[in-house]
């Protein structure tokens, strides 16, 4: 069976009422609105950055970094309300996260069993913040852990929001990382077993805190906008879905179907961005996006892997619609209701 959602990023040139109204109307897994063009603090770094210690998010000039001496003075408050679970804390205030509160207030009327919510990914986060001086984070291991436990609450807010809407839906999470196409270029030294454990160490701490504050069971998915070793993301432990652009990059993506075939084999799923986030868009239909479905399908099933396996999926955009405007992300949404149940 099919189902459909986005990737979370949406244009500012409507009402967000609208644009939520569309998401819950016409994609099967709902998913908040982020607005990146609405506010500074809604690029994907930032809206994440709140109460990060020692984070300076400097809208005017459109910066955000580390100051080194405010981090130690305030790393002490961080994780006292990180091993309390102080979930409160952590929460993504609405200038951060304007489509937020928008869409809580949609779930509230409306009888829905699937939610996506989504999270920049501790790749992403850690080489896009940098210190004063210019370096990346993430090559800190103090501040490395700190990330993961950042992000590991912002999603559990984020779970608390929509469990008090409704404590049955089943959320599905997305962790996003675009960062992993730098993955083996000279502007990353970070190693092919380093954003492994990485990844595996925040989806594992996800998934065991949600089990143990909400006592439930999640599905975590990582998606990569572009091109990357997809080797990698199956051998990240725990993880239950593998997002990515098929629609420009499906050529790269079945060059390593040994390893989505094992990824699969454990009742995981594939997220195939089939539907273009650009002008694009018009020039496709139902019609054509279902024969290049069934092509890449094929391609993969002569590899061996099994039909059912890889028609058991999710549909969604490239990427974010963050870029684009009302009339491309509403030709998407008429192709994701499209492709809703359509296996």
């Amino acid at each position: 069976m099919i189902e459909t959602t986005l990737i979370g990023s949406v244009p500012n040139d409507v009402d967000i009422e609208k644009i939520i109204d569309e998401i819950f109307l016409y994609t099967s897994i709902p998913c908040w609105p982020q607005i990146p063009k609405r506010s500074f603090k809604e690029h994907m770094c930032v809206q994440y950055a709140e109460n990060f210690p020692g984070i300076i998010v400097d809208e005017e000039h459109e910066k955000i970094f580390l100051d080194e001496e405010k981090f130690e003075l305030e790393l002490e408050n961080f994780y006292q309300n990180y091993i309390d679970k102080n979930v409160n804390y952590f929460k993504i205030s609405p200038e951060f996260a304007y489509g937020f509160d928008k869409f809580v207030v949609y779930a509230k009327l409306k009888k829905i069993n699937k939610v996506k919510l989504q999270t920049t990914g501790p790749l992403t986060f850690g080489l896009t913040v940098k210190t004063k001086n210019g370096k990346a984070i993430f090559y800190n291991e103090q501040y490395q852990e700190v990330i993961i436990n950042h992000l590991v609450m912002k999603t559990l807010w984020q779970i608390k929001i929509i469990k008090e809407v409704d404590n049955n839906i089943n959320i599905i999470v997305f962790y996003d990382e675009p960062y992993l196409a730098a993955y083996g270029s000279a502007f990353t030294a970070v190693s092919k077993e380093e954003v492994v454990q990485t990844l595996s160490k925040l989806i594992n701490e996800t998934k065991d805190s949600v089990e143990k504050i909400f006592n439930d069971k999640i599905k975590v998915g990582i998606h990569c906008c572009a091109n990357t070793d997809w080797s990698i993301l199956t051998m990240v432990e725990n993880l239950d879905i593998i997002s990515f652009d098929a629609y420009e990059f499906f050529d790269n993506f079945v060059l390593y179907h040994n390893e989505i075939k094992n990824f699969l084999n454990k009742d995981k799923f594939i997220a195939w961005g089939l539907i273009p986030n650009t002008e694009k868009v018009f020039n496709e239909t139902k019609e054509s996006l279902v024969s290049k479905l069934n092509e890449y399908i094929s391609r993969l099933t002569t590899k061996g892997i099994k039909e059912e396996y890889l028609k058991n999926c999710v549909i969604t955009p490239q990427c974010g619609l963050g870029n684009t405007n009302y009339n491309v992300f509403h030709q998407v949404l008429q192709l994701c209701k499209d492709f809703n149940n359509f296996f």
